[in-house]
This record gives C-alpha cells, sequence and structure tokens, in this order.
C-alpha cells in the first residue's frame, strides 16, 4: 500500500514535469514563431511568376502585375505602415497585411529602415513592398523582376 504523502509527492512531481514541458514546448513555438518572422523571404524569378517564400508568402503571376518599381526610400519615408492586419512586426522586420490611410492594403516584406523598396501593383489586389536588409541585394531583385517581365509581358504604366 502507498501511504498519502507519498502519493502526493508523485503527483507533485508530475505536475511539476507536466508543467515544465508544457512552458518549454511554447518557448520554443514563439522562438521558432519570432525566428521565421524576422528571417528575409526567399524570392525565387521564374518566367511567368515570381514566389516570395515567408510568412504569409504567395506567387505571383507576371500577368496580374500592373506596375514595378524602385522606391529609394524605406516604407517608413515611403508611408506610414499603419496597423497589422495580419502580420508580424519583428526586431525592425514587417510582414503580413498592413492598413493604413497613406498606403491603403499592403502585404509587406520590409525590413522597416532599408533602402530602398520594390513595389509591386496588382491587379485587383493589395500592393505588395519589399526588400532586404542589402539594398544590393534589392536592387539585383528588382533589375532580375524587370527583365522577365519586360521580357514576356507588357505592363501598362
Amino acid at each position: 500500500m502507498v501511504s498519502r504523502s507519498s502519493s502526493s509527492k508523485v503527483n507533485t512531481k508530475l505536475g511539476l514535469i507536466v508543467g515544465i514541458t508544457i512552458t518549454a514546448i511554447v518557448l520554443i513555438a514563439v522562438s521558432a514563431i519570432l525566428i521565421n518572422s524576422a528571417k528575409e523571404p526567399e524570392v525565387t524569378v521564374f518566367d511567368n511568376s515570381v514566389q516570395i517564400k515567408a510568412m504569409y508568402g504567395l506567387t505571383i503571376n507576371f500577368s496580374d502585375i500592373s506596375n514595378i518599381t524602385l522606391i529609394e526610400n524605406n516604407i517608413r519615408d515611403i508611408g506610414n505602415v499603419g496597423t497589422r492586419v495580419n502580420g508580424a512586426d519583428v526586431f525592425g522586420t514587417l510582414q503580413g497585411h498592413f492598413k493604413s490611410d497613406t498606403l491603403g492594403e499592403t502585404l509587406l516584406f520590409v525590413h522597416v529602415n532599408s533602402s530602398p523598396t520594390i513595389r509591386i501593383e496588382r491587379n485587383n489586389e493589395k500592393d505588395i513592398y519589399l526588400n532586404f536588409s542589402n539594398s544590393e541585394k534589392t536592387t539585383t531583385l528588382f533589375n532580375e523582376l524587370n527583365t522577365a517581365i519586360n521580357r514576356n509581358y507588357t505592363i501598362d504604366k
């Protein structure tokens, strides 16, 4: 027969182990989300589309793009990014859906203090703003996008 005091000790130890395990799982999950939110997107340009791999990433067909611009400013100088509708603001990186009075509804993949910034205007969809912490990488992507789009489509300007 097990005494009540040893049964109580087992329950206390078991409760402590369960509590520590749940706390560890929550901390790992939150850390993974923060790290993923702060990562720069992986962008791949294909013949007819561009793929943005990131939290809230997507693939955009060139036929859905109405204009693409390289803006020499960072996102804060372009306009008030407004409020997050469904997105992340982690360590100066904005990813996801935002809504503001100046920019309207947007999809952002930007470092707030980095410039230049690529603006992708889409037919009947939210504009996308994209940049990298390295300005040369942003400019190179813009040139690659421009070349691929001009090779396959005419954008009405």
